[in-house]
């Protein structure tokens, strides 16, 4: 065949190429048109350096500096450690030391280096194997498990236990007898801030053959660990949502801890649930998979009810240990944050040499001000939300949803009123009045502040875990999943604030944080305690069985999961009115396609709770279905007929939230 002279050359510098050639895919695609010439996307592999960690070392024998305080309470630290210590471990002790750390090398009385992180970099804690004689609730559960495995096929299983069972337990054991079978095994945990204690529990028991992946690692170390997992030298991934896509070789059991939490669904750009995702995984490989959660979630107790989903029952902690004694407390001001009885019981606490856990799901100083004479917050540019006061770092007002950040404001922006009040503490004042409160107790916060570089957040809790620290200050990230024995007391600051979010899962969310918070308490040989501090005691509840049936029965009225299915059809732009045309005509699509027979329901339009968010306005619709075949077929018909592009729609279907 006779080809232009420009093919040609490109041609015939292919041929002479005897590992191809260096030539623009411009050039290539006539031939590729032509079918002369195959273009096949080589994937490049990445240049992968050995990762290493930053080290100090205290130099033994050293003399702290008599006129430098800060630097002798450095070099005091590392002395208590008696060994190399990473650096960011010691930043996360001490976030200004660095100047310190230098100065003291320079004095020789510190050594720095750096070391290979190895295949997994685990905090240096003492988490332990947990490796003890089961109840006979455990023993069963493994059993059942056990034999799943031995049987092949797929069979999935819900791992049903109070806080403190020994769930842990049994999924070691289960993925022990897994890879005794060449069998490899995928273990989910809903927070990047559990990975290293889960993972320091599996590395104890499994060495290098755990591999862990989470986002919170580089890309190297992403890379690293991926590779060991697609080669065959690591059997076990330990990681957040995004490892359920790790290329496990021969899958035997997928476990998924906490599966309730709603941080297992990826809410942009590719949705998916992770927990949902992992029973795929199973039921494809012919595997065994297992949720585990204290307060399943009412769609996975409603499998099981049905008995689709076969329960293991882990009704009492391990050791016949009791559940923490429960008292609510009214809260009566805004402006107190310790209530006296929990202040006391605080003191106590401290006094007996034990530690607490205080819990406020809320980041900042202050929710937000408020102008003391037309009540106007301080709101953002951007979004239909107040900015938050923070202080830790620097003094500014902050935007959870868009991170728009500016400094305090000095007057109202309504009424120019100079007297602005802040309202609501944040964990930043909890920590603040925690000092002034108990000046002797060793405190710390952890939030999404306080853990903002990477390895932070793993430091604080190795910390708490050492017993360097006597009281914990947090989100959520410090009620999932930890088990701290010399913690006996958890105080609830503000149990019954989530319940006023406007989503039909509020409740359900607000009862499972609190179980899991006051389930960190009395893991030990001490009892424990739980204070909860709530406006209206009365809606406060943890007794999750009670609850559940109750919302059941709500649910069913209403029609809503897990008697349902949703599709929510969520659709937004900078211009309010051609959204809100948008979201109408939407609707108005969706319903004549369901006079054609589709057997569902449209609600709405109207405008998403939180109606703005980075200057894009905001309305929903919701679809609802028994199954969700009509919801997907639905969804892709409005997302074909949709021809506004100047406005964005997007269907997720099993919304975990609603605002």
């Amino acid at each position: 065949m006779e080809l232009p002279g420009q093919e040609e050359s490109v041609r015939r510098a292919l041929r002479k190429a005897s590992s191809g050639a260096r030539l623009s895919r411009k050039q290539i695609e006539p031939l590729a048109q032509r079918g002369l010439v195959e273009m096949v996307r080589d994937e490049p592999r990445a240049r992968l350096r050995t990762p290493e960690v930053e080290i100090a070392e205290a130099v033994p024998g050293s003399t702290p500096p008599l006129r430098a305080p800060r630097q002798a309470e450095v070099l005091a630290w590392l002395l208590a450690r008696g060994g190399p210590v990473p650096v960011e471990e010691l930043l996360a002790a001490f976030p200004k030391a660095r100047a310190q750390l230098r100065a003291l090398a320079a004095r020789r009385l510190v050594k720095l280096g750096k070391v290979a992180a190895g295949p997994l970099r685990v905090e240096d804690a003492p988490w332990g194997s947990q490796r003890h004689d089961p109840n006979p609730a455990q023993a069963a559960a493994l059993a059942e498990i056990v034999e799943a495995i031995d049987g092949g096929g797929f069979a999935p299983f819900l791992l049903h236990g109070v806080t403190g069972s020994g769930k842990t337990w049994v999924y070691l054991e289960a993925i022990a007898h897994a890879r005794s079978k060449g069998l490899g095994a995928l273990a989910l945990v809903p927070e990047i801030a559990l990975t290293p204690q889960l993972a320091g529990r599996f590395r104890a028991r499994f060495g290098d053959d755990v591999a862990v992946l989470h986002s919170g690692l580089s890309e190297r170390e992403r890379l690293a660990e991926w590779r060991r997992v697609r080669e065959g030298r690591a059997g076990i991934v330990v990681g957040a949502r995004s490892a359920v896509w790790a290329p496990v070789l021969r899958l035997g059991i997928g476990v998924v801890d906490e599966e309730h939490e709603p941080s297992y669904k990826q809410e942009e750009r590719l949705r998916y649930h992770a927990r949902d995702l992992l029973l795929v995984r199973a039921q494809k490989a012919g595997a065994v998979a297992v949720l585990g959660s204290a307060t399943p979630s009412l769609e996975t107790l409603w499998r099981a009810q049905q008995g689709k989903l076969p329960t293991l029952s882990l009704p009492d902690r391990v050791d016949a240990r009791p559940l923490p004694a429960l008292t609510v407390l009214r809260r009566t001001a805004a402006a107190e944050l310790f209530t006296p009885p929990l202040a006391e019981a605080l003191r106590e606490t401290l006094a007996r040499g034990e530690q607490a856990i205080l819990f406020l799901n809320r980041r900042g100083y202050t929710r937000t001000l408020l102008c003391e004479r037309c009540g106007s917050a301080a709101g953002c540019p951007n979004c239909s939300a107040a900015l938050v006061l923070h202080r830790a770092a620097r003094e500014r007002l902050r935007c959870h949803l868009c991170g728009h950040e500016e400094p305090p404001r000095r007057a109202c922006a309504a009424c120019g009123w100079e007297k602005l009040a802040g309202v609501s503490g944040g964990t930043e004042r909890v920590e603040e009045e925690l000092r002034a409160l108990l000046p002797a107790a060793r405190v710390a916060r952890l939030d999404r502040d306080a853990a903002g570089a990477p390895g932070q957040a793993a430091a604080i809790l190795a910390r708490f875990a050492r017993r360097e620290l006597d009281l914990l200050v947090g989100t959520q990230m410090v009620a999932k999943g930890h088990d701290f024995p010399g913690v006996t007391l958890v105080g609830v600051l503000d149990a019954d604030g989530p319940l006023h979010l406007p989503d039909f899962r509020a409740a359900e969310r607000c009862v499972q944080l609190l179980t899991q918070v006051a389930g960190r308490a009395g893991r030990g040989l001490l009892p424990g305690r739980v204070l909860v501090q709530a406006f209206r005691p009365q809606a406060v509840s943890l007794d999750y069985a009670a609850f559940s049936r109750d919302e059941m029965q709500r649910r069913a009225a209403l029609r809503f999961p897990p008697f349902a299915r949703l599709a929510a059809v969520r659709v937004q732009g900078n211009s309010e009115p051609r959204v809100r045309a948008a979201a109408e005509r939407l609707a108005a699509l969706a319903r004549r396609l369901l006079a054609r027979g589709e057997r569902a329901d449209v609600l709405g339009p109207a405008p998403a709770p939180i109606a703005r968010v980075r200057g894009k306005h905001r309305y929903q619709l919701l679809l609802r279905a028994e199954d969700h075949g009509p919801l997907l077929r639905l969804g892709r018909r409005l997302l074909e007929e949709h021809q506004d592009r100047g406005v964005e729609v997007a269907v997720d279907v099993d919304p975990v939230a609603m605002l």
